[in-house]
């Protein structure tokens, strides 16, 4: 059975300020992962949104809230596009490279 509690207040305010993002959040206590969750009373069915890799609540928290959000996606997206795109194009130079370098040295 899975212990989580509700973290209802903090000393650096940072339950507050993620209430200010959306009024829906909650943050609580998973006991059995020993981690911090994001949740949100508008979710359907299920109320968890994110794991907060972090051992504190801090500004780190917040940061990472904002950046998740829903209305943040097509951004995410775009930026993980680009991202694989300078993958791809970097893992074909080294290959070419490669094929040059034993063509070459043959």
């Amino acid at each position: 059975m899975r212990k989580l509690f509700e973290i209802e207040s903090d000393c650096l305010g940072i339950i507050e300020r993620l209430k200010s993002i959306d009024k829906s959040y909650f943050v609580v206590r998973n006991l059995d992962k020993n981690t911090f969750e994001l949740h949100s009373h508008d979710q359907p069915k299920k109320t968890y949104c994110l794991t907060i890799p972090y051992d504190t609540l801090d500004e780190r928290t917040v940061t990472l809230a904002l950046k998740t959000r829903v209305q943040n996606s097509d951004e995410i997206f775009r930026m993980i596009d680009e991202e694989n795109s300078r993958r791809e194009v970097a893992a074909a130079k080294e290959v070419l490279n490669n094929f040059k370098e034993k063509l070459y040295d043959s």
